[in-house]
């Protein structure tokens, strides 16, 4: 299997739409201090995979926790405006796998530092929703690049398992159970357990971690 940071080369295409959007949001931006900002959403894809991958906005957030939303509106590059606009986030807003900064991209433009997802954690923000557009984005991703492959998928997506959690009462529902099983029959054209092959193999090499013994569940299943 090929390592997931070598199927990306992360370069930025800044002739896409959402790339002349962000370069006027950053000429914007004051020049005496620092900004630390993050893209998510659908933007990375269409920046760094394919430029035919089209999304309505741009949603970014800053790495230091810091509204964005003033300066977004000062640019006027805000949803009042019309067309493609800039959504301001929270890092919070960003549900995907806990390794997604060790294989991101960063970029140092003057006094911005700028952080683009790898398209893999993005493609796992988007099974939450998986909306039409979503399984789109799945699909050409795997068309262009051969990922991702079922295997890595399923291994990720257990180093992700906290995201297959209840949501909370003033959450919206969890989509990721549902939407897995989906998008497994949608990409790979198979079911899959995800109790059985996701969330219980995840839990046992928890437990292990913490020097616990693991429930045997094949026994457990054959009972």
């Amino acid at each position: 299997m090929t390592s997931i940071k070598n199927w990306w080369a992360g370069k930025i295409d800044w002739a896409t739409p959402a790339g002349e959007l962000l370069q006027k949001f950053l000429a914007s931006l004051p020049k005496e201090r620092p900004f630390h900002l993050t893209l998510y959403g659908s933007a990375p894809l269409q920046l760094t995979l394919d430029r035919h991958l089209l999304s309505g906005d741009v949603d970014v957030f800053s790495d230091d926790d810091e509204d964005l939303t003033s300066f977004i509106a000062a640019a006027g590059l805000d949803k009042s405006h019309g067309g493609l606009y800039l959504e301001a986030g929270f890092e919070l807003s960003f549900r995907t796998s806990p390794r997604w900064r060790q294989r991101a991209k960063v970029f140092q433009l003057e006094n911005i530092t700028l952080t683009i997802p790898h398209p893999f954690d993005i493609l796992i923000g988007k099974i939450n929703r998986l909306e039409p557009k979503d399984l789109t984005a799945f699909k050409r991703t795997f068309q262009l690049t051969g990922h991702p492959e079922e295997s890595e998928l399923k291994s990720e997506l257990q180093n992700a398992v906290d995201l297959f959690r209840p949501a909370f009462e003033e959450d919206a529902p969890n989509g990721y159970p549902e939407n897995t099983r989906r998008l497994w029959r949608e990409l790979f054209g198979k079911e899959i357990n995800v109790r059985s092959e996701i969330i219980e193999p995840a839990i046992a090499r928890r437990k292990q971690g913490y020097g616990e013994t693991p429930p045997d569940y094949k026994s457990a299943l054959g009972n």
